[in-house]
């Protein structure tokens, strides 16, 4: 059987045009009461810690953009590996004031971890710095 190219482009430029997420940096995302962490390293994995609890590891998987919303980044939901728990981050291109550092950040988060809902803030990793209000 011979391949013809007319057969074959439209499958290939089909192929290219699928939208791709967000390239986005390592974020750090994080919340007070109560106090939790998550580290977003892109392309390797995002782990999310809580005061008084060990880490939990969960897969990278490429953010997309929420519908409606250019300006918001969902990643997941995501599970770990055994799936006994479940992460969904959403990060917003809003500043964000964190009272108890007394500091603006970058962007807004809003976390749900195994149906718990938190909100926080998110900086990139390699940013200076937070602003004093």
């Amino acid at each position: 059987m011979r391949w013809r190219p007319v057969t074959v482009a439209p499958i290939v430029l089909a192929l290219g045009c699928a939208p791709a997420g967000p390239d986005l940096p390592a974020l750090r995302v994080f919340g007070n009461e109560p106090f939790w962490n998550v580290l977003i390293q892109t392309g390797d994995e995002i782990v999310y810690t809580r005061l008084g609890e060990g880490p939990v590891v969960f897969a990278y998987e490429a953010p997309r953009t929420a519908a409606g919303d250019s300006k918001t980044w969902v990643y997941g939901p995501i599970e770990t590996a055994d799936g006994a728990r479940e992460i969904e981050i959403r990060i917003s291109q809003l500043d964000c004031q964190d009272t108890m550092a007394d500091a603006v950040h970058p962007m807004r988060a809003a976390v749900t971890v195994d149906g718990e809902e938190l909100t926080g803030c998110a900086r990139r990793l390699d940013d200076p710095a937070p602003e004093s209000p």
